[in-house]
């Protein structure tokens, strides 16, 4: 059996009984008729994600997120786990300001931590605790968009989480832990 495999099927069984009850935030979906599906691209094993996350009644779609994990996968590892809430809703905000036919590049999502600590011996600035392990974070890139003005919308978009600007490599950090921001250019 696959990791895939096992994890959709832990996904499933787990997300059923969390999810059944929850519904979205009303600001997430206010002014919404109807619900768009995020358009992700995994730049490291090249493939396009379309996850509708969200049903026509504002509750979690179980399957939505469990594309979107496979989105957020740690590609080295091979590895996917369930995406923190906070911040599939965060996409989802992104996502809908710049609008449902602009592209998404997911860079890094999740990182198994043995993912990790390989990128922490071999790349510098990469944290021991970081976020990316706890699937609280993404590393992305919005087509089309320079990049300074993603993180303007980023920051403006994330009132509570981190924001890191990596001008030199071409991306924006996010994360739904502790309010900070901050620049590297190496």
């Amino acid at each position: 059996m696959s990791i895939i495999t096992e994890s959709r099927r832990k996904f499933i069984k787990d997300s059923a009984i969390i999810l059944s009850t929850m519904a979205v935030p009303s600001e997430v979906l206010a002014k919404t008729r109807k619900v768009q599906p995020l358009n992700l691209f995994n730049t490291h094993i090249q493939k396009s994600f379309h996850p509708k996350i969200y049903t026509e009644s504002g509750q979690y779609n179980i399957m939505g997120l469990f594309e979107l994990d496979k989105a957020m996968m740690d590609y080295r590892a091979y590895k996917i786990t369930r995406i923190d809430l906070r911040l599939v809703n965060l996409l989802y905000k992104i996502q809908k300001h710049i609008g449902f036919n602009r592209r998404i590049n997911i860079l890094s999502g999740y990182r198994s931590p043995a993912t990790n600590n390989y990128l922490r011996q071999h790349s510098k600035g990469v944290a021991k605790h970081s976020y990316h392990v706890k699937a609280m974070a993404v590393d992305l890139h919005i087509d089309g968009m320079r990049l300074s003005k993603q993180r303007e919308l980023i920051r403006s978009i994330n009132q509570t989480g981190g924001v890191g600007y990596y001008p030199n490599s071409g991306f924006v950090h996010t994360d739904v832990g502790p309010k900070r921001s901050w620049t590297r250019l190496a």
